[in-house]
This record gives structure tokens, sequence and C-alpha cells, in this order.
């Protein structure tokens, strides 16, 4: 599937549960006949890299790549909306904020996303409790 361009595997979209904008961490969608393009008659659901909510989007919901981003690390510069809270560089893939992301709503980005690894690692801890609880926890976890 890497032949599929980017832009269409990974649209920036604003999430519906925090309003941040950026690149789903992870997209499930139905690819065209001849299976070089995402097919924009079905949606797709993409998982918010933010706040890890998932949801279903449809081509109103694509945001235009409308400026460029410049990486702190490679240099590679990386089209994205000028609205984007975060970034991923196609060079080298590191993850940083976006032009908009700076002030209030850099400090709400960052709530947001400790919030998110907070449940994540809240998760785990009880899904190990549980295991435990069982006896089946494997002996390499604990």
């Amino acid at each position: 599937m890497s032949d599929i361009p980017r832009e269409e595997r990974a649209p920036y979209f604003a999430c519906v549960a925090c309003g941040l904008i950026g690149e789903p961490d992870s997209a499930d969608y139905t690819l065209t006949a001849d299976r070089e393009h995402v097919d924009w008659t079905q949606p797709m659901t993409v998982g918010c890299g933010f706040c890890r909510t998932r949801t279903q989007i449809t081509s109103t919901d694509l945001l235009a790549r409308d400026t460029e981003h410049a990486c702190s690390r490679c240099g590679t510069r990386t089209a994205c909306p000028a609205a984007a809270d975060r970034v991923v560089c196609w060079g080298c893939g590191l993850n940083e904020p976006g032009a908009a992301s700076v002030g209030d709503r850099a400090t709400y980005r960052q709530d947001v996303e400790r919030g998110a690894d907070q449940w994540a690692t809240a998760g785990v801890r009880v899904a190990k409790q549980d295991a435990r609880a069982r006896g089946a926890l494997p002996g390499w976890a604990s």
C-alpha cells in the first residue's frame, strides 16, 4: 500500500473530540478498483493522534495542505495545513508541533496528549492487574 499517495492515506483533519488538527495515527479505508487511490465514496475510519479517539471522516472533512513545514531535524519540507497542530516529517518521521501550535493552543495540545497517555497507561495497568488476578500474567510482564 506504499504506492497510495500519502496525502490520501494520511489526510489532515480536525478531530471531532479534541478539535486539534493533524494526520491520523491510524487509518482504515477502502481502495478504488485499481487499488491506487483511497475510495472516498466510503468513509475513512481514523484515529486521532492527540486524544486517540476513533471517528469516521469523508472527503469533506479533509483539510488542504496549503503550506509547508520545515523539519527541525532533517530540513525536509512537508506539505501541511497552516492550522496544523502537529506535523509528521515525510523525510525522517519526526513528529513535531505545527505552526498553529503556539501559546494557549500548544498548552491545550500538550494537555490532550498527556491525558490520552495517562488513559493508555491506566488501561495497561488494569489489564495487568486483571491478568495477575487470573494467574495469566506471563513472568516477563510482571
